[in-house]
């Protein structure tokens, strides 16, 4: 009798053994399951990295100070240029809703007044966008900021001495219209003017005589471009208030200070326009 009972105490305790160590057997797979998912994440996130390397650069030093700088990073592809930037150094800079950040300072270095402006290169390419509006995509890339100084070239002796007469054979008479299309139609027209000028001349020299004028200067590889906020006050960003401008009824492909006036009793339009 008690070999029988001993052997179902046995049976018993074998049984529950078996019942209680299914919840741990399962805890071990689920275990094993996250280690799996984890590793595979991390392969993802290690896959979509890429490696870029920065360097400043300060064309207005003797050649053999031209770097100033250079660091690699590990940074998420498709991160922009400007973010990796403003880990790497101080950065001073203005912002546009519409054409992103204009550099002023990398490191304490630059300088409007004095012309000392940056651009960046991309694997030896020229931008054309802004910092923040371009992504890096491929690894080992190569990402380059120069400072560089814009000094016009000073004009001959002999060509800055014209004649009164040539000078006023080469003027031509623009008419400036100011127009705002947010207001009541019979509220169109602002201001007009009329102004003798040198034929050539451009559109936003033109403009700056006759208003007051606020804009950001977009510098490219070998020139700059304006963008106009403000004539005369009007203009807001924030409510996406802007100015356009046309010459002659056609609507101009270029930024105001690169639009050269050439005929005569040209009429130039600015007109305030909501988007």
């Amino acid at each position: 009798m008690k070999k029988k009972i001993l052997a179902v105490v046995v049976a018993s305790a074998a049984f529950m053994g078996l019942f209680a160590s299914q919840p741990v057997q399962k805890q071990y797979v689920q275990a094993a399951k996250n280690t799996k998912t984890a590793k595979k994440t991390t392969k993802k996130a290690k896959a979509k990295q890429i490696s870029v390397t920065y360097t400043l650069k300060d064309t207005t030093k003797a050649k053999n100070k031209q770097t100033l700088a250079k660091k690699t990073f590990k940074v998420k592809k498709g991160t922009s240029v400007f973010t990796v930037l403003k880990k790497a150094w101080k950065v001073n800079y203005t912002k546009s809703s519409k054409y992103g950040v204009f550099i002023t300072k990398i490191k304490g270095l630059g300088n409007e007044k004095k012309k000392l402006y940056w651009t960046y290169t991309v694997d030896g390419k020229m931008a054309k966008v802004a910092a923040d509006k371009q992504k890096l995509t491929k690894n080992k890339s190569k990402v380059v900021f120069t400072l560089k100084q814009y000094v016009q070239a000073a004009k001959n002796t002999k060509t800055a001495k014209k004649t009164t007469k040539k000078a006023k054979a080469k003027q031509i008479s623009v008419t400036y219209t100011l127009k705002d299309t947010t207001k009541a139609k019979n509220k169109q027209t602002l201001a007009k003017k009329t102004f003798k000028v040198k034929k050539g001349t451009s559109v936003f020299t033109v403009l700056k005589k006759a208003w007051k004028v606020n804009y950001t200067k977009y510098y490219t590889k070998s020139s700059y471009d304006v963008f106009i906020t403000k004539i005369n006050g009007l203009g807001d960003e924030k409510k996406k208030l802007y100015w356009t401008y046309t010459v002659d009824g056609k609507m101009a492909e270029v930024a105001a200070n690169k639009q050269k006036l050439t005929k005569n009793k040209s009429k130039v339009v600015f007109t305030l326009k909501q988007y």
